[in-house]
């Protein structure tokens, strides 16, 4: 008998990453992945495919995020360098205040909206600058969360399109194969 596959990647928020307390205390909301022993060849074709364009997209979003960042983040050096060189005392922050966590999200994915245009730059202030950047990261935060949810699903569904072709073991994913899966070794033979 074929253990079934039922998998759920779903940390609680309490225990993801660096353990820093959110103020939700649910789990994250992820799209299970079907009982991969009753899904057809063509199916298992199409949910890659759905799985790897989501996955596309929200990287795409991802880069113009980071782009977004930089931009802002240049702004903000070019002017504690230009109060330096006018020879002002520069707005440089406390270290304390550059800490941030490893995921600082709320857990929720932005809509797939076009992202608004910067605004004319030389009219933000330094702080709406500085708020800018941080609300960029939160967002940044969630969708890489949820990238790497579509990516351990897209490699799952991969290495039970490969065991299939292989028919390897039976032709499934196993459990005992997620380890090696997920970090992208290749699974165990049986």
């Amino acid at each position: 008998m074929t253990p079934l596959l039922k998998l759920r990647l779903t940390p609680l928020c309490e225990d993801c990453f660096n353990q820093i307390e959110l103020s939700r205390p649910e789990r994250l909301p992820v799209e299970l992945l079907p009982d991969l022993l009753t899904v057809s060849d063509d199916e298992l074709s199409r949910l890659l495919e759905q799985r790897e364009a989501e996955e596309d997209a929200i990287s795409k979003r991802r880069r113009l995020l980071h782009g977004r960042i930089d931009i802002l983040r240049g702004e903000r050096t070019a002017r504690l360098k230009a109060q330096v060189a006018a020879g002002g005392g520069a707005d440089f922050p406390s270290p304390t205040s550059l800490d941030r966590p490893l995921y600082s999200g709320t857990g929720d994915v932005p809509s797939e909206d076009a992202l608004m245009p910067l605004p004319d730059l030389a009219t933000i202030s330094d702080d709406d600058l500085r708020t800018m950047i941080r609300a960029l990261e939160h967002e940044e935060d969630d969708i890489s969360l949820n990238r790497r949810f579509l990516q351990g699903q897209v490699d799952i569904l991969r290495a039970e399109r490969a065991k299939r072709s292989r028919d390897i073991a039976g032709g499934h994913v196993n459990p005992g194969d997620l380890g090696p899966i997920l970090r992208g070794g290749p699974p165990e033979a049986a």
